[in-house]
């Protein structure tokens, strides 16, 4: 779950929700991660693409694709190469093979990414639901 902090009063952050039925919320083995206001946008729109646009990409396809055949032509038909992180891979045989991947993106360029997918998506028919508008940066 993620809460965002609305403000720091005598040191202290303010939730949606008191502190402790965030802390309630901890389990033994799991963890707590800060993120930054920009580390908190982006991964809210890395959420979106993997946990919205992808699912409702695979639900509306009549052919059957999977969601990584969508992630790879929705980065192919929207600009992934000038938005998105490459990042490459040395096989066993001593080839490399590369991907474009949203993680380590700053707000800036998600930002620009999703923008390009919704423009696309018009375009194409695509069933796109845009993302809270909290999450452009």
């Amino acid at each position: 779950m993620v809460y965002r902090v609305h403000n720091i009063i005598e040191g202290q952050p303010t939730f949606d929700v008191p502190l402790q039925l965030i802390l309630d919320e901890l389990k033994p083995g799991g963890a707590l991660k800060v993120l930054s206001p920009a580390e908190r946008i982006t991964d809210a729109q890395r959420r979106w693409y993997k946990g919205v646009l992808l699912p409702a990409l695979v639900k509306a396809d009549e052919n059957g694709e999977t969601i990584d055949w969508w992630d790879m032509e929705v980065k192919k038909q929207c600009g992934g190469l000038s938005f998105l992180k490459k990042e490459i891979f040395l096989l066993h045989d001593g080839r490399s093979v590369g991907r474009l991947t949203t993680r380590n993106v700053g707000v800036k360029n998600m930002t620009n990414f999703i923008n390009e997918i919704l423009s696309k998506s018009l375009e194409l028919g695509w069933p796109v639901v845009p993302p809270d508008p909290e999450m452009k940066g």
